[in-house]
């Protein structure tokens, strides 16, 4: 499948499990002819329905062909990396990585947190002479288009600066000349939306998930060993390291010059949109920044990691380790001095999609349509993906879900569909468990059993729950289908004066059993008896006939040929006698 999405489906792969849609913190998932696709107006690109869908039918875009394309075109490319990357290849060091990447092909190496540190410089300035207020971050693009798509009235909430990925991308082609092609490697699904808006800057993002296979496709999977040292390009990154990791950013913005702002850091949409409910009535009088990250830990938690088997905790260490390093060996980069313009404002998505106010009438319309009448049959048991019945009609209104979702509902029209199969079949029908209690039977069986059954089923139709050792004095053959798994067909019983034919097959074995037993004096099952056993007659007849003509057929063909035999040697005779006369 050919697509622009950062994230699709792969329709034939798709099994309509709903899990997308339960783990969707935006439920940007339209289920159609049983299969989920991703709506991409409404798509924050977090990536998580690609790390739950249980058969891969969720997919991210690869651009790997793209860049593979840019570098055979003899251009000079040069990555930016995003710097998590010492949790995603922990067994390749800088000096390595940055050789196997230039064997690769790409002109230079560059670390992404570079960015990050021009970034932090931006937002130093703006809170040294802006007003109190609340202030977001805007390093994380899920944040960003979940603000200015779902939450458009908080769109000016956003520091008015651009990611660190963008800020790189303006600092590498004022650095090395507006030629080169930069492209972003990291564990960020929402980097290639955001790169495909900045098409002069950015000419493709990769995952680190694609970047490690490409590894592996080379047999660069554990780097190469430079003959001498090699480095990132132009400088290496020190503060901007942090950034990974929930609480990075602040790491870099709270100094002397900031002391007047109060910070905060949250990561995981459900910790974001429990603070963004309701935030707009808080007015501190401080100045507030939040730091705000779509993967709880931060960007070491990405859902293009490879190697995410490992502890969080381990990812976490190695951030943590080689940014306290930098720090240590390199102090702050004084060469970071381009006067770059970093400024962005963000303003509501021109693709944010305002949703109609449904009225309540409305909304009870639709959740009659699966079978709900009253708010007592609303379950709000998340069968369907949505966290209430309530949420599931509005979705259904939206037509981005079906009436079959409902797993309440689905249950009940096979119920309905089965008992008024089984309560219009001629025959008596009886299903029962393994402990020889009736889970249902139709009417015709309680029939068959007497006055004192059919009082009991007018009262309680299916007779659930009842003993079947009380009702039937053949109940062992049930047990013995029940224990052996063998099924017994065509069982002819008289009970109570009744001639019955009883066939008891396995539904699911050792559980669950059931029977069809025909009364043998009923004059519709009798002639159906009588017309099946008629045919059983003729066909044997007609098999004995075959078999005696056959057997006739091979005496009268012995006989032929002895008698023919015999005549032979009489002729012989007679010739052989004639010629002795002569």
């Amino acid at each position: 499948m050919i697509t622009n999405q950062a994230v699709y489906t792969e329709i034939n792969n798709c099994q309509d499990c709903y899990k997308c849609v339960r783990y969707c913190p935006v439920k940007a998932i339209m289920i159609s002819n049983n299969c989920a696709s991703v709506l991409d107006d409404l798509c924050i690109a977090c990536g998580k329905c690609v790390e739950i869908c249980p058969v891969g039918a969720k997919k991210i875009r690869s651009d790997v062909d793209v860049v593979k394309l840019l570098l055979r075109s003899g251009k000079k490319v040069i990555l930016s990396l995003a710097p998590s990357w010492v949790s995603s290849f922990p067994q390749i060091s800088g000096s390595s990585m940055v050789y196997t990447l230039q064997q690769m092909g790409f002109m230079a190496v560059s670390e992404t947190a570079l960015g990050a540190e021009l970034v932090n410089r931006h937002i130093r300035q703006e809170l040294q002479k802006g007003d109190s207020g609340i202030m977001i971050s805007s390093a994380c693009p899920t944040i960003v288009d979940y603000i200015t798509r779902h939450k458009p009235e908080l769109s000016d909430m956003i520091m008015p600066v651009v990611s660190p990925m963008v800020a790189h991308a303006s600092y590498l082609k004022e650095y090395y000349g507006s030629n080169v092609s930069v492209v972003f490697a990291g564990p960020c699904v929402a980097k290639k939306r955001e790169s495909d808006g900045f098409r002069k800057l950015i000419a493709a993002s990769i995952t680190f998930k694609e970047l490690a296979d490409w590894m592996q496709e080379l047999k660069l999977g554990n780097g190469l060993i430079p003959d001498e040292p090699a480095s990132f390009e132009p400088v290496e990154a020190v503060s901007g390291s942090f950034y990974p990791m929930e609480g990075g950013m602040i790491a870099g913005l709270n100094t002397p010059e900031t002391q007047a702002t109060q910070f905060m850091s949250f990561s995981g949409m459900d910790s974001v949109e429990g603070l963004l409910e309701g935030i707009k009535t808080w007015n501190p009088k401080e100045k507030v920044f939040i730091e705000l990250l779509s993967c709880a830990g931060g960007c070491i938690n990405g859902p293009a990691m490879p190697h995410k088997d490992k502890s969080l905790g381990e990812r976490y260490f190695n951030v943590i380790k080689e940014s306290t390093k930098k720090v240590k060996n390199i102090g702050v980069n004084k060469e970071l001095m381009f006067p770059l313009d970093l400024h962005k404002t963000y303003n509501p998505h021109e693709k944010t999609i305002i949703k109609p106010a449904y009225t309540d009438a409305e909304i009870m319309e639709s959740l009659r349509a699966v079978g709900k009448q009253t708010i007592l049959e609303e379950l709000n048991c998340g069968g369907c993906g949505y966290d209430s019945c309530q949420s599931f009609a509005v979705a259904m209104l939206e037509r981005k879900a079906e009436r079959s979702m409902c797993v309440s509902y689905m249950r009940k029209v096979a119920q309905n569909k089965a008992t008024v199969l089984l309560q219009r079949m001629p025959c008596g029908v009886i299903i029962v468990d393994e402990h020889l209690n009736i889970i249902e039977c139709n009417k015709n069986l309680a029939n068959m059993l007497g006055e004192e059954v059919r009082n009991i089923f007018e009262a309680k139709p299916g007779l659930n729950g009842a003993d079947l050792r009380k009702l039937l004095p053949f109940h062992k053959l049930f047990q013995s289908v029940l224990d052996t798994g063998t099924d017994i067909i065509d069982r002819e019983i008289r009970v109570n004066g009744s001639f019955l034919k009883v066939s008891i097959f396995t539904i699911q074995a050792h559980k669950i059993v059931s029977a069809i037993i025909r009364d043998l004096y009923n004059p519709e099952v009798r002639n159906d008896e009588i017309v099946k056993r008629t045919q059983v007659m003729i066909t044997e007849n007609l098999e004995t006939v075959q078999k005696i003509a056959y057997l006739l057929g091979e005496n009268a063909s012995r006989t032929e040929t002895s008698l023919n035999s015999i005549l032979e040697i009489l002729k012989e005779n007679q010739d052989d006698a004639k010629s002795l006369s002569y």
